[in-house]
């Protein structure tokens, strides 16, 4: 198998530590297939339940594991954005801690890498309930009717970038529209995306937050008032 020359693979995490042992161990064990330098970065996103010694443990036991800490929870857009700062290595791969998704299924995106620099997973089955996955439709087509991604699965946390398609790339939203803002502004720079189907199964430990309703309207907000802002900003061009 082709491998890349160095990844840098990063956890999104609030209150998961029960998965994170699971995820570490299952990145040790598999991202030395894929790259010839790898690290591992576990965004803690100011969780309340005992995260931090979890990883403060694996941090000090594994030297590829990096902890970045929030000192309280900033949202799912703000852990991405301290993951795409803290990330060293020419690609960029990102996926949440919650073992949904299997890291495993990264191998299918290599040969990819050759001639693309954005590849992005969508989910051939959605595990999450009927609520969420309508609620997530719900929001798709609304980013869709602002900013026309046109992409399978616009939320979908299984990301591989390479790391000079997100330099100097300014992000403004800090909730769970963040993803989507990535994809629109890479998608105006010209990139082009290659969708491949990723298995989504049920979270074992601990609870979603993306469902959560104050998610869901800071999402909304964010996603208007970037679309205004550009709005406005070519009005006043004119």
């Amino acid at each position: 198998m082709k491998k890349l020359s160095s990844l840098s693979v990063f956890f999104p995490c609030f209150n998961e530590e029960k998965n994170i042992p699971f995820f570490v161990k299952e990145s040790l064990a598999f991202l030395p297939q894929v790259a010839n330098k790898f690290e591992i970065i576990i965004i803690d996103d100011g969780s309340t339940d005992g995260t931090k010694k979890v990883v403060n443990d694996l941090e000090k036991k594994h030297k590829q594991v990096k902890v970045v800490s929030h000192s309280e929870n900033k949202g799912y857009g703000a852990a991405l954005r301290t993951g795409f700062s803290t990330a060293k290595f020419d690609w960029i791969f990102f996926t949440d801690g919650d073992l949904q998704f299997r890291l495993n299924q990264l191998a299918k995106f290599i040969p990819y890498t050759e001639k693309n620099h954005v590849i992005i997973g969508y989910r051939a089955n959605r595990a999450e309930g009927r609520i969420r996955a309508f609620n997530a439709r719900l929001f798709k087509v609304y980013i869709d009717l602002l900013f026309r991604i046109g992409v399978k699965d616009i939320d979908c946390a299984f990301k591989l970038f390479h790391r000079e398609t997100l330099q100097s790339l300014h992000l403004e939203s800090t909730g769970a529209f963040t993803s989507s803002e990535v994809l629109y502004k890479l998608k105006k720079r010209g990139e082009k995306f290659i969708q491949l189907p990723v298995q989504h199964r049920k979270r074992r430990y601990g609870s979603p937050t993306g469902n959560n309703l104050k998610v869901i309207i800071k999402a909304g907000i964010e996603a208007l008032s970037l679309y205004l802002k550009i709005k406005i900003g070519s009005l006043v061009k004119l």
